[in-house]
């Protein structure tokens, strides 16, 4: 089979799996006070260390280690969406571990307000900067879209934001920035920022948050204090350290050939959302009358794995993010195709080839 769907996850590296097995082995927990737990804290901090010199944080700012990039994302929202009389921005591209969160608290009468997206998934600078008002004190916006790869130009955001009033609070998903884009927090100017271990060839259950104000962060998950207080519960030490590995590992690869072998080969009729502006390694586009979760399938029996959108909007039946961007006529027929190392320009052109075979297939089969 040839994986076609790494926005979704990747593989875990064999760095990161041995040392996550070798860091099973060390198993004592970090708050116990003999010498052998001291020396586990001790990796503990070395790595949230490295992460945050990797991302080249600002100073005085902190990391902590999550469940899951959810995790991180909702507990950000539930520190901050607290008075009904003050009004929240999120925008309508964002992963749904923000946007059903946003959801959640518009119901509950809080005044979340949505903003629209452009017609490659970004978000709406305009529409978002015209909602800017006294009573603002908090800011979503996705760095690159899990869905299209638009990527949101968080650092002009960020300044125009705290241009109108320092003190509103930005978040920002970065999960599918890392490893396509060159992050730098302290330039981006964002309080908080969200990444996670399985997109980057580390394993499932670990995310990670920055934040770069730690006193303003108001903690989600009370226990035993652990991670200074703002994360409590034993840390997961052995997925902690196969998160480091992951970090340290991570290079930016250049995937346009590959994205201009696959667009080359597909000759049928079809609209891309991904443009020329969005990340290189992730690919959406819809093909007008067809299933798009019919056409998946026919590749996964050719060998081929893609995606029809983000895995956790897979059981809503439609693609969110899509159809405020799409035209209802081509809505069903999205797929999404996402590159990762060990794939070659030339397996991305075959892929073209059984893609157009399968629409044509499809359509055959369904207009007689």
């Amino acid at each position: 089979m040839l994986y076609f769907d790494n926005a979704s996850t990747t593989k875990i590296s064999t760095n990161s799996l041995n040392s996550l097995v070798k860091a099973s082995e060390n198993y004592y927990n970090p708050s116990a006070l003999y010498e052998p737990s001291s020396e586990v804290k001790k990796q503990i901090e070395d790595a949230r260390a490295f992460v945050l010199t990797k991302l080249k944080a600002k100073s005085g700012s902190t990391f902590i280690f999550t469940g899951s990039a959810t995790e991180s994302n909702n507990s950000v929202l539930a520190s901050h969406i607290t008075r009904k009389d003050k009004k929240y921005l999120i925008s309508a591209g964002e992963h749904s571990s923000v946007y059903e969160c946003a959801k959640h608290y518009l119901q509950e009468g809080y005044n979340v307000k949505f903003i629209p997206l452009n017609k490659n998934g970004s978000v709406n600078e305009q529409a978002l900067y015209d909602e800017l008002s006294e009573d603002v004190v908090f800011v979503s916006v996705i760095h690159v879209s899990n869905e299209t790869g638009a990527i949101n130009d968080i650092k002009q955001i960020t300044n125009r934001i705290k241009e109108f009033n320092k003190n509103i609070i930005v978040h920002s998903d970065g999960v599918q920035a890392i490893g396509k884009l060159d992050v730098n927090l302290k330039e981006l100017g964002v309080d908080y920022y969200t990444i996670s271990a399985h997109k980057i060839h580390g394993p499932k259950g670990i995310g990670g948050l920055y934040i770069a104000s730690p006193n303003k962060f108001k903690p989600f998950i009370l226990g035993g204090g652990q991670e200074f207080g703002l994360r409590s519960g034993t840390e997961n030490v052995p997925h902690i350290m196969a998160f480091k590995n992951a970090m340290e590992d991570v290079k930016i690869v250049n995937f346009s050939k590959h994205k201009a072998k696959l667009l080359e080969n597909i000759n049928i009729d079809h609209l891309l959302v991904s443009d020329s502006s969005c990340v290189d390694n992730i690919i959406s586009m819809c093909f007008k009358g067809v299933r798009g979760e019919t056409i998946e399938h026919i590749l996964e029996d050719k060998g081929y794995l893609i995606g029809t959108g983000s895995a956790c909007n897979s059981k809503a039946g439609y693609n969110r993010v899509l159809s405020d961007i799409v035209p209802k006529a081509y809505l069903g027929g999205a797929v999404r195709i996402s590159f990762g190392e060990e794939i070659t320009a030339e397996d991305c052109a075959r892929l073209g080839q059984e893609l157009t075979a399968a629409v044509k297939i499809y359509r055959e089969k369904t207009t007689r």
